[in-house]
């Protein structure tokens, strides 16, 4: 059933007769607004991201003490192109983290700048006078191959494939056995019970011209990425260096958790290599001789950009799920 609006004028002329007499007869209170900050919003603290995929950041961060008090408004992030140093675009958040920031360039380093704001924007102090800022970039997530089948390296025993080319001629990874072992980026080593994974050039493979990559020997120490269930869990504060830079081989005879491997290759392209883990704490799985380490990887395609890491877009928080914000489609009063 369809009803005009004009149908409703009567009735609703009654109801608001009987309505103002009510009112009439009781007493009117302004509800009392708490008085106007004259200083500005302290700001957000410990800006981190993550990439979820080629086109997507996700941000999350510690919030601003003056979230407590009634006058707190939202969070104004500036997303800048940190080589150009152009503004992208400013958003309007809430006061939720994570969310994840979609539209983004791939291979583009931004700047993120979060700003604490007043609810009333019209005053010259209404944002923080600092911001909490991380630079990051998008980065490709594969957790299969080309094929649809997973990511499995085997032991050096096996005729299947012990190597990994991160980026093959169709720009995605593919597994390779020791025969094309000038192609690998990253080998699985189980010779003489000792099982490590990393530089082809310290495997005890014969390889004619083995790559040279590099692993980031730092973070191959920190419980951080030692203690692993997911890529998903690991969000940075900066860019990673190549101060801690060394060929090296991780081995993992006594480890009963997935575990992230950093690394940058020849061509300088940077990944992060997570090693699962069943749900048993096994990493080498199956039976001799064709066991098996599965991986999952985040990838870097444009060389000397130096952040990688993926997250599913539709990870549940603690929070509840993550909000998506795409900058190319966002209305006025939230895409300032």
């Amino acid at each position: 059933m369809r009803v005009h609006w004009k149908e409703l004028l009567p009735v609703l002329g009654s109801a608001l007769v009987a309505a103002f007499f009510f009112l009439g007869c009781e007493e009117t209170t302004t509800p009392e607004q708490p008085p106007t900050p004259t200083a500005p919003p302290q700001p957000p603290s410990n800006l981190q991201a993550l990439s979820v995929n080629d086109s997507t950041v996700r941000l999350r961060w510690s919030p601003s003490p003056s979230e407590s008090n009634a006058n707190f408004g939202f969070y104004r992030l500036r997303i800048y192109d940190d080589a150009q140093g152009r503004l992208v675009g400013t958003l309007r958040l809430g006061t939720q983290t994570p969310v994840d920031i979609v539209g983004l360039r791939s291979g583009t380093v931004y700047r993120f700048e979060l700003y604490a704001v007043w609810r009333d924007t019209t005053r010259d102090t209404a944002q923080s006078v600092t911001a909490a800022v991380v630079r990051w970039a998008p980065a490709t997530r594969y957790t299969t191959l080309a094929d649809g089948s997973p990511i499995r390296l085997y032991e050096t025993d096996s005729q299947f494939p012990s190597g990994l080319d991160l980026e093959g001629p169709d720009g995605k990874p593919r597994t390779l056995t020791v025969a094309q072992g000038n192609e690998w980026d990253l080998c699985l080593d189980t010779r003489g019970g000792s099982w490590d994974i990393g530089s082809p050039r310290l495997s005890t493979y014969t390889i004619a011209n083995p790559r040279r990559t590099l692993i980031d020997t730092l973070r191959l120490r920190q419980q951080k990425y030692l203690q692993v269930d997911s890529l998903n869990q690991i969000f940075e504060t900066e860019a990673f260096g190549a101060a801690t830079l060394a060929e090296a081989l991780a081995n993992f005879n006594n480890q009963r958790r997935g575990f992230i491997i950093v690394l940058r290759t020849q061509d300088g392209n940077w990944a992060k290599v997570f090693v699962k883990a069943d749900a048993q704490g096994n990493i080498l799985r199956g039976t001799a001789p064709n066991r098996y380490v599965e991986l999952e990887i985040s990838y870097q395609k444009t060389p000397n950009v130096p952040y990688a890491l993926p997250s599913s877009p539709w990870e549940p928080s603690e929070r509840g799920f993550v909000p998506r914000i795409d900058i190319r489609t966002q209305p006025k009063e939230v895409f300032e």
